[in-house]
């Protein structure tokens, strides 16, 4: 998580989420703000909530964790399909995103560039 980090900080308790005493922390690089809920006695995330750069409407994206089962075991088929089975494989490539917020220099540029101007709608 170190990688590309322009900030991290920890908030500190945040009361409950889905019935679990949590701590709260801040992460964020050019990319995405986000902030996550630990659960203050086990430590696992509770609750992730995003905020993408790109996005010019600053949507909110949330995602609640529950019902964690550490030590259950997992059948060696949980995962795997027929279909899957036959599949070919194929390539990823990283998407790049489609600007820079303002004040940001852009990963692996010496020069800042400037976000799209915006349009209007009729």
């Amino acid at each position: 998580m170190t990688d590309g980090a322009i900030l991290a900080f920890y908030i500190g308790p945040s009361g409950m989420v889905g019935g679990t005493k949590t701590d709260t922390v801040a992460w964020a690089n050019r990319d995405v703000f986000l902030q996550i809920w630990f659960g203050a006695d086990d430590k696992l995330p509770r609750r992730v909530r995003a905020v993408y750069s790109a996005d010019k409407q600053g949507l909110r994206h949330q995602l609640d964790l529950s019902d964690w089962q550490i030590d259950t075991s997992i059948p060696a088929d949980a995962f795997t399909s027929e279909k899957a089975k036959g599949a070919q494989p194929m390539t990823f490539a990283r998407p790049a995103s489609p600007f820079t917020p303002p004040g940001l220099k852009p990963l692996g540029s010496a020069q800042p560039s400037t976000p799209a101007p915006a349009t209007r709608s009729p």
